[in-house]
């Protein structure tokens, strides 16, 4: 069995803040980026137990560096640095049995959500696929489901946990948080955090998985990227294909969902350059 892990920071036990997850905020930084690796290795050492064979883990957050090297199980193979060309799911088309995605957070706009955004939280506003709003869970997953690889299992704090469950019902979600405001929670320890992950992979990895395939929405692919500025909608509405929609608004329409997903980045990364 093949396991995939996309590692993010905002939904790790004990992150509350920017400061945990930004470089340049030294101290809280360096303390999450601890936790953070001792959650993946959680995670790692209960899919080998679980009969993994093969386990490949992304760092997904920021500068994609974040997880300590020196400190992950010696089993894993570790896809870090940037750019990655499918970002948060980098090599996920390499044929994998289940992805697990750690550390998660909500999708804009969410309500109470612990530091909810999506991909460039200075740059993105909404992120929809014809009509329907996501954050990097949902699109993340999508990506998944377009290579057959079923998403099993997800952690982070009770507002990604009811986002999870609404695309797939099936999921086995390790909340270890429960969300107060953006900047506050109610968190486990990083000890318990890393029991409740355990066994969210034990359960997943032990079940059926076919369930926990989330397959994009037939196309075309409408995806419409709305910027917090109207000045970042104008840089990026000059990717080639991209049409203004409204003031901060840009679409851009495709047939393949792995090149909506690209042109979602790109979108955004265009935006990020009015900054």
């Amino acid at each position: 069995m093949r396991v995939y892990v996309s590692s993010d920071i905002e939904g790790v036990a004990g992150v509350a803040t920017l400061d945990h997850t930004v470089p340049s905020a030294s101290v809280e930084y360096q303390r999450a980026r601890r936790w953070m690796t001792a959650e993946v290795n959680a995670a790692v050492r209960a899919a080998f137990d679980a009969g993994a064979g093969d386990v490949w883990v992304n760092d997904a957050h920021g500068p994609n560096t974040n997880l300590l090297v020196e400190e992950l199980d010696e089993r894993v193979e570790l896809l870090t640095g940037k750019p990655k060309g499918l970002n948060m799911v980098h090599g996920i088309d390499e044929g994998f049995d289940a992805a697990l995605f750690l550390g998660y957070h909500a999708r804009t706009g969410t309500a109470e959500a612990v530091l909810d955004h999506a991909y460039l939280g200075s740059v993105g506003f909404d992120l929809r696929l014809n009509g329907v709003g996501y954050g990097e869970f949902g699109l993340n997953a999508m990506l998944a489901g377009a290579f057959g690889v079923p998403v099993v299992m997800a952690s982070g704090d009770d507002k990604l946990a009811a986002e999870a469950r609404a695309l797939l019902p099936r999921i086995e979600v390790a909340t270890v948080k429960q969300a107060l405001s953006r900047t506050a929670a109610r968190t486990l320890t990083p000890a318990a955090a890393r029991s409740e992950i355990a066994g969210a992979v034990r359960r997943a990895l032990g079940g059926e998985r076919g369930a926990n395939v989330l397959a994009p929405p037939e196309p075309p692919f409408e995806l419409d990227v709305t910027f917090l500025r109207t000045s970042m909608a104008d840089v990026a509405a000059v990717m080639p294909g991209a049409e203004r929609r409204a003031g901060r608004t840009v679409r851009w329409v495709g047939d393949e969902y792995v090149e909506v997903f690209r042109a979602c980045r790109a979108l955004l990364l265009l935006g990020a350059t009015a900054l």
